[in-house]
């Protein structure tokens, strides 16, 4: 299935190749488009400003970290951040969520909406982005809206806090740091998700990395589902050490919440339905990333 599913992938870039050479692909910011540039310790942050569009690029302009319609600041002009909020399906009423990798604050914002008396706490290792997220984005912190401006890693190392939603969204160097994709992190995520809680990880579907990524959540959490994007290159996983629910379950959540809420006017049920893959394969005998063993870049590159 997900051989199948990765086909999209060629597609997409094919699609994207052709928007960028008619001079249409919205994603590729010109230098007239920057409106702010700005040095952290570990990259370039750029925001840029195009077709009432705010993004921010970190790194590089061909970087997604974050966007906002500035008419319409809670529509997800990213189909992987509104895929992203199909966890609610996974969880009845978490009252404690996190969220690794702050980029713009699109995924907490929504959470916010979805579950306004959740505590959701934020970790993102850059200063530098989330003063841009303050500055050009709206983020800000409150009595329930809370930050650690650490390492993920470290900072769930140090932690005893447990959370009914664990989000898993943090980039660097074009694609998720190399120690947070290893089974001895997944295994701590695990160890801090609360009875009942799921994890929500924005990942891609480049065909090596992504069954080694597969074989990886399934050794920790065993069974997953996954949901690959009809217009992107993203994959998003959701798993619960106690096993992910029956299709049935998720979208009964995702229809009652819906129901009652109607978060962001997005169609839950409906990426459920289309994106959905319940039964992931990769081949037998993948090996899992580890520590010692997760050549994430080069798997990237399918090198």
């Amino acid at each position: 299935m997900l051989k199948t599913r990765l086909s999209r992938f060629s597609a997409v870039m094919a699609v994207s190749c052709l928007l960028v050479a008619g001079g249409a692909f919205y994603l590729l910011p010109t230098s007239a488009d920057i409106i702010h540039e700005a040095e952290s310790p570990y990259q370039t942050i750029f925001i840029s400003e195009a077709n009432g569009i705010r993004r921010m690029h970190a790194g590089s302009l061909l970087d997604r970290s974050s966007a906002m319609d500035l008419k319409d600041p809670y529509r997800h002009v990213y189909e992987y951040t509104a895929m992203m909020m199909l966890v609610s399906g996974y969880v009845d009423m978490p009252q404690k969520i996190l969220v690794v990798g702050l980029g713009g604050g699109t995924v907490s914002r929504t959470l916010r909406r979805i579950y306004p008396e959740a505590e959701i706490t934020n970790v993102e290792f850059d200063p530098v982005v989330v003063d841009m997220a303050r500055q050009y984005f709206g983020y800000a912190e409150d009595d329930r809206m809370k930050l650690a401006v650490e390492d993920a890693r470290r900072w769930l190392r140090g932690t005893k806090e447990r959370f009914d939603v664990i989000v898993l969204d943090a980039y660097h160097g074009g694609y998720i740091p190399f120690h947070l994709t290893t089974r001895e992190f997944l295994e701590l995520v695990r160890e801090r998700l609360a009875p009942g809680g799921a994890v929500c990880a924005n990942t891609w579907i480049d065909q090596a990395l992504a069954e080694r990524e597969s074989a990886t959540y399934h050794a920790v959490f065993g069974s997953f589902h996954q949901y690959v994007g009809k217009w992107s290159t993203n994959r998003i996983i959701v798993a619960s050490p106690g096993g992910v629910p029956s299709r049935g379950e998720v979208r009964s959540r995702l229809a009652a919440l819906e129901s009652a809420r109607r978060p962001e006017g997005l169609d839950l049920t409906g990426m459920f339905g289309e994106l959905l893959d319940p039964d992931p394969t990769w081949p037998a005998g993948t090996e899992i990333l580890t520590d010692d063993h997760a050549p994430v870049n080069l798997l990237k590159e399918g090198k």
